[in-house]
């Protein structure tokens, strides 16, 4: 487990982690709403060659797609309920593209859909209001 003392050190953090990451990738991130998972796929973006100012989480498209360094899909689904909201979206064809990385925020909510090579990040609120603990696996079954 990591431990995050601000922003600045979470976003580092990330920012390393998509330095090392090449496609195909999956990265799930789970967690509290407001604990920084959208601050992390920024920090990851950034890493992968992207304007981290230009990422933001697609809560009400769903999927935002970045072309710009290496090809990430970025998903959120906070607003999707249950597994069926998930039917006839055509998940698996991002989920499986070869020369993408995939983030997904919330990924708790297709576990079932989770490619068993995926990186898996539990992100939460730590000591004080800026620490963070980040604890990383890579069994999916652990969301």
């Amino acid at each position: 487990m990591f431990i995050s003392k601000s922003a600045q050190e979470t976003f580092e953090w990330g920012k390393k982690l998509g330095e090392s990451i090449h496609p195909p990738a999956f990265i799930g991130l789970t967690g509290p709403l407001g604990a920084g998972k959208t601050l992390l796929v920024k920090a990851i973006a950034a890493g992968l060659g992207h304007n981290p100012d230009e990422v933001h989480s697609p809560t009400f498209t769903i999927m935002n797609i970045y072309e710009l360094g290496r090809r990430m899909y970025h998903f959120d689904f906070y607003r999707l309920e249950s597994a069926k909201d998930f039917d006839g979206l055509g998940l698996e064809e991002f989920f499986d593209d070869p020369s993408a990385v995939v983030v997904v925020e919330w990924a708790e909510k297709v576990k079932d859909l989770i490619p068993s090579s995926s990186i898996l990040i539990h992100i939460d609120f730590g000591k004080s209001d800026n620490e963070r603990k980040i604890a990383i696996s890579h069994e999916h079954s652990s969301v």
